[in-house]
């Protein structure tokens, strides 16, 4: 049986290429409306609560102001006018069949009008900013009725002992004219402001309540999707309890996050016995390698394959094993770096410790992270290796450098993704993964990764991890 010839198939010719999913850069008007604009569902929603509640508010004012207030102000003004001109007149007298009666007497007895003309019981006229909404109309009306300018009478509303109108026209002369008003001893300052206030802020308080127990599912929502992006774990919500929609919601969440974990977890037996399978016939290479004839050349480059492969298969099963099943604990960075420096003696690795907190961290993937950084740096780069780590505001920035040639610009973000390799790495050992694994770590850590040629010449790795992790990552 004759074999073909297998050509080798790149990983990244079965990868998908689409392009990632990346923010929208907002434009200026966005931005701008952002700054003015609230930004929680809950806040605009008891915005846009309370602006129509502020306007059914004064579109009922306006309502019973046009409809009802006015129409009665006015009305009352003519009363008041043909009051006045009757009180002008003198010594007019009411007869009806055996009885008269003055018809000042009989306005006093029948509407409490009064004529004061005592100046110890005339009013202290002072502004009263609400009740001029009212008495400023009537002087108006009144002064239309009785063919005077609007400046030659004078109204003023008395609350106190008991409410009173009075009234001032060149027809009194130096007197005023006092006309009670009962009707208004049930006026209730405290009712009007409750109305008026108490209305809204119990609107708002309801809105916002109701607003709270619908956005608290979305909250745990946002922070169980939050959660699996960073650390591939989220836990499953609630579908017993809140309202129908809210409860769908996250029953398809549930279900997504038990099929992405079934999928991990088959992705993960599948690699686990791929890597286990074949390193039983790459033992039975080696050692068929080991006792071949003496031909020396042929010897050591099979040899060199099957180390090659093995190497591969170790970084599988890194790539795998990311270390999000560990728990979080402790750590301190400067004794992992000073642990790196000795498991990579005699190699001319340059650290000099700083004072540093403990932060809460994946201690045995950290240091991964860091073993991976400085292999890195001795395969492709050159030494002395520069190893450091210092706070950079609130965070701690750990720094590989090597002294090589570094990387072009270009191939930068190309060599965070699996499988994707330098130009100078083609012919060197690896499968790819190493820096996909430290990314992949940092990632989990909440921290993120900057890559860049230093001024000296060669590749400066920055990770930058949080002194505190969030709840997501707890």
């Amino acid at each position: 049986m004759r074999a073909e010839n297998l050509d080798p198939i790149s990983p990244e010719s079965v990868l998908d290429h689409e392009q990632p999913y990346r923010e929208r850069k907002r434009t200026p008007w966005e931005r701008f409306l952002d700054k003015i604009k609230p930004r929680s569902a809950a806040m605009r929603t008891t915005v846009l609560v309370s602006i129509v509640v502020f306007f059914s508010l004064w579109m009922s004012l306006w309502f019973f102001w046009r409809t009802l207030y006015y129409p009665e102000i006015k009305q009352h003004a003519r009363y008041l006018g043909v009051e006045i001109e009757l009180l002008s007149y003198r010594d007019v007298t009411i007869s009806y069949r055996e009885n008269s009666v003055q018809l000042n007497d009989w306005l006093g007895e029948r509407l409490g009008i009064e004529i004061v003309s005592d100046p110890k019981q005339f009013p202290n006229v002072r502004e009263k900013l609400v009740a001029e909404l009212f008495t400023d109309r009537i002087e108006k009306a009144l002064a239309d009725e009785l063919n005077l300018p609007t400046d030659a009478v004078t109204v003023y509303f008395q609350f106190k002992p008991t409410p009173s109108l009075w009234v001032q026209t060149p027809q009194l002369g130096d007197r005023w004219l006092k006309e009670p008003l009962p009707t208004y001893a049930n006026y209730s300052p405290e009712l009007l402001i409750g109305w008026f206030f108490g209305i809204p802020l119990l609107t708002i308080v309801i809105v916002l309540t109701l607003v709270r127990q619908l956005n608290r599912p979305l909250k745990r929502l946002q922070v169980a999707a939050t959660n699996y992006t960073k650390t591939g774990k989220a836990p499953y919500l609630e579908i017993n309890h809140g309202p129908l929609e809210i409860r769908q919601v996250n029953q398809s969440f549930n279900q997504m996050i038990s099929n992405l974990q079934q999928i991990e977890q088959d992705r993960k037996i599948m690699m686990a016995g791929i890597s286990h399978d074949l390193r039983t016939p790459l033992t039975r290479i080696r050692l068929s390698a080991e006792m071949m004839p003496d031909d020396e050349f042929l010897k050591e480059g099979l040899i060199y394959d099957v180390d090659d492969m093995d190497a591969i298969l170790d970084q599988f099963i890194s790539y795998m094993r990311d270390g999000s099943d560990e728990p979080l604990q402790e750590t301190d960075v400067n004794a992992i770096l000073q642990e790196v420096v000795i498991q990579f003696k005699p190699l001319d690795v340059r650290f000099e410790a700083n004072e540093l907190p403990l932060i809460q961290a994946h201690t045995m993937s950290l240091k991964r992270v860091i073993g991976n950084l400085v292999n890195n740096a001795k395969r492709y780069g050159a030494e002395p290796i520069e190893l450091s780590a210092q706070m950079v505001e609130q965070e701690l920035m750990i720094r590989v450098a090597d002294h090589g040639e570094g990387i072009p610009e270009s191939q930068v973000q190309a060599l965070m993704q699996p499988f994707v390799r330098g130009e100078a790495a083609r012919t060197i050992q690896g499968s790819g993964l190493g820096l996909a694994i430290v990314k992949r770590i940092v990632d989990i850590h909440e921290g993120h990764i900057d890559i860049k040629n230093h001024e000296q010449g060669g590749l400066e790795v920055c990770i930058y991890l949080p002194t505190q992790p969030s709840e997501q990552s707890k």
